[in-house]
């Protein structure tokens, strides 16, 4: 399925919450998001990795982004959803507090990151996203999901 740009080359992004921090993901990085949230715990991963989800036969590794910003991991609830990306090959679930809205991003909304947002490394998003009442990072997923030796 290939998405079409408007007339203006404006990007989709999904926008969504984690802990403190509104945070955004280009739709064409996102293969499915998904509210099913039967995680099964997987003993000695790192801490950022909450577990894995069996997804219509195919096993998934889910990381709690909370806990890879340094926020605190909170028990699953109705809001939190899992946003499946492909990562070299594999689908990962990135498991977020809340989906707020579907925006379109112009390129001249778009800022380089700060070296530190709320406490989160700035390396963990591309880019900063104007919006009319807020700021959304935007996810670097490539820096998210790479696996550094110090954590595992």
């Amino acid at each position: 399925m290939t998405l079409v740009s408007s007339k203006d080359d404006a990007q989709e992004l999904s926008i969504f919450e984690v802990g403190e921090i509104t945070c955004a993901i280009n739709i064409t990085q996102i293969q499915e998001i998904n509210k099913h949230l039967e995680i099964t715990r997987v003993h000695n991963a790192p801490e950022f990795v909450k577990g894995i989800l069996n997804l219509r036969g195919q096993i998934i590794t889910i990381v709690d982004l909370r806990v890879k910003f340094g926020f605190k991991s909170l028990p699953l609830n109705e809001d939190m959803r899992i946003i499946v990306v492909n990562y070299h090959g594999e689908r990962t679930g990135l498991l977020v507090d809340k989906i707020v809205d579907v925006a379109p991003a112009r390129e001249q909304d778009l800022e380089p990151p700060p070296s530190n947002i709320n406490g989160v490394a700035g390396d963990f998003f591309s880019s900063i996203y104007k919006m009319e009442h807020t700021l959304a990072a935007i996810l670097n997923v490539e820096s998210i999901l790479k696996m550094d030796q110090a954590t595992v």
